[in-house]
């Protein structure tokens, strides 16, 4: 594929249709895909995988989720496809994805990465319940604050969104994003993964708690932070520690990726909500083609005409 420079606008539509991870949710899944995926990047990472690695992996298990969502050993295991064939349907998803959105260079390394991924993209193994350290698994249920400030009722935003999601797409944003900027892409994946680790202890109480709790609010956010990495190795804690220093400057390519990848999903967020509360029939029914062409159009559009449900 001739891929070409992609803009930001362009990235921006990639990024929208991420959002709809942290609604999808397979009969085989216990949690959103993009909750599961924000625990594989954990479990790997705590289990001594490299985060660059582990951020090319999950950057192509979530691009390839927009055409097939939870399709995976349980899928593959019945449709009996070869090894070949589900290589060329990825491929093509992957293509039809993310064209003219990411760099030509990004594509090509996802491309090509994409063979030997196949084992992992076809019988995947996620953690289970209890697998993941305690603040990692709280943040996998604790909700996002919704709409808040100090002047204004709270706007509870339903379905919840929850941290675990927001992390999850803001790490896969900033990792786009760092191949834009010049970033490393495996120090901004793991800033966009543990930058709500607080939230484990601290609810989240959007802007207007924040202004309520004041002149305290940092030093709570360090303690509950401090209690989360408890949880974690020596070493890992130094890890996160250093990602995040990156989270709250834009001094460097780092710091502007992260930045991005957090502001694009709270608002790509909402975006996707007063979508979803403003669809017509007219957007389904007509632009969406709810009745596909094929050997049942004519037969079914007459059908609908002729009841007054739609016309056509």
């Amino acid at each position: 594929m001739v891929v070409a420079k992609p803009t930001l606008q362009r990235t921006a539509t990639l990024f929208a249709e991420l959002q709809d991870l942290k609604r999808l949710q397979p009969a085989h899944y216990p949690f959103s895909i993009s909750t599961h995926l924000f625990r594989l990047s954990w479990h790997r990472w705590i289990n001594g995988e490299d985060v660059v690695v582990i951020a090319r992996d999950v950057l192509l298990k979530a691009l390839l989720s927009v055409r097939f969502p939870g399709l995976d050993g349980r899928f593959y295991a019945v449709a009996r496809l070869t090894g070949e064939r589900t290589e060329e349907i990825l491929r093509e998803a992957l293509r039809m994805t993310v064209e003219d959105a990411i760099s030509e260079e990004l594509y090509t390394e996802l491309s090509e990465h994409l063979s030997g991924m196949l084992p992992a993209l076809t019988a995947p193994r996620y953690p289970s319940e209890g697998e993941l350290p305690a603040p990692l698994e709280a943040l996998c249920r604790q909700p996002r604050a919704g709409a808040t400030h100090p002047d204004r009722p709270r706007l509870v935003l339903l379905p919840p969104e929850m941290h675990s999601d927001h992390c999850l797409l803001t790490a896969v944003y900033a990792a786009i994003m760092a191949d834009q900027y010049g970033g490393n892409r495996g120090t901004v994946f793991l800033a966009g993964l543990a930058h709500h680790l607080h939230n484990a202890y601290l609810p989240d109480c959007g802007f207007a708690g924040e202004i309520c709790l004041g002149p305290d609010l940092d030093d709570i956010v360090n303690r509950c932070r401090g209690e989360a990495l408890q949880h974690f190795d020596a070493e890992q804690r130094e890890a996160i520690r250093h990602a995040l220093t990156f989270h709250e400057s834009i001094a460097r390519p780092e710091g502007k990726a992260i930045s991005a990848g957090d502001v694009m999903d709270r608002v790509l967020d909402v975006k996707w909500r007063t979508r979803a509360a403003a669809v017509t029939d007219a957007t389904v029914l007509g632009e969406l083609d709810l009745v596909h062409p094929g050997p049942l159009k004519d037969f079914q559009s007459e059908l609908l005409q002729a009841s007054g449900l739609w016309m056509d």
